[in-house]
């Protein structure tokens, strides 16, 4: 696992399966708005550190929200074609609910890199395990119980609602990180069900 200072931990998650994610203050600035950057996914067998941030100008680099919404949901469409379920339907639903409201809020703000997908070095029924962008990339669990090593989708979309989450607290009157953040949270439920279901 990554080594992190204990105090510098701001917010730890669970997921179903009760692997963490670890939401960390190193580096931020006292003035930026939202208390963590960092992110320590726990993947199965290591920990997978990367930079968060709502938009381009929130902070100096790391994945944008809605660079992570397109994970999200080029992920979720990939299992909904591996084996369809009214689970993986009604969270595509949401992400791309979430996607609108988060493109219409952030309209004004400089385009986000595109996010490219590439297969990893696992064998795995999905088209891709690899996420990058610019000098960043994400390893996504290749299985689809999210059992084996890698990130899995309830993480990812952890990471996205806690980062929403905090938008609002940040941001109270921004009515799109609300909606967004609603959708996106309906979307994790989803994806609770669906992975929690005999595969």
């Amino acid at each position: 696992m990554i080594d992190v200072n204990e105090s510098d931990i701001v917010i730890a998650r669970r997921t179903s399966r009760g692997r963490t994610v670890l939401f960390t203050s190193t580096d931020v600035l006292p003035d930026w708005p939202i208390r963590w950057w960092g992110v320590i996914a726990d993947t199965g067998g290591d920990g997978f550190g990367l930079l968060v941030r709502l938009h381009t100008s929130a902070a100096p680099e790391g994945w944008t929200a809605r660079q992570l919404l397109a994970v999200a949901q080029a992920r979720m469409a990939a299992e909904n074609q591996r084996r369809p379920s009214a689970a993986s339907v009604a969270a595509i639903a949401h992400l791309d609910l979430a996607s609108t409201r988060c493109r219409h809020s952030a309209r004004r703000l400089a385009r986000d890199d595109p996010v490219a997908f590439e297969l990893g070095g696992e064998p795995s029924p999905y088209p891709w395990t690899v996420a990058r962008c610019g000098e960043f990339h994400l390893p996504l669990c290749p299985d689809a119980a999210g059992l084996e090593e890698g990130i899995t989708p309830e993480q990812l979309l952890i990471i996205l609602d806690q980062l929403l989450h905090d938008a609002t607290r940040a941001f109270p009157q921004a009515r799109d990180v609300w909606a967004c953040r609603r959708h996106i949270a309906t979307a994790l439920a989803a994806e609770v069900r669906r992975a929690s279901s005999k595969d």
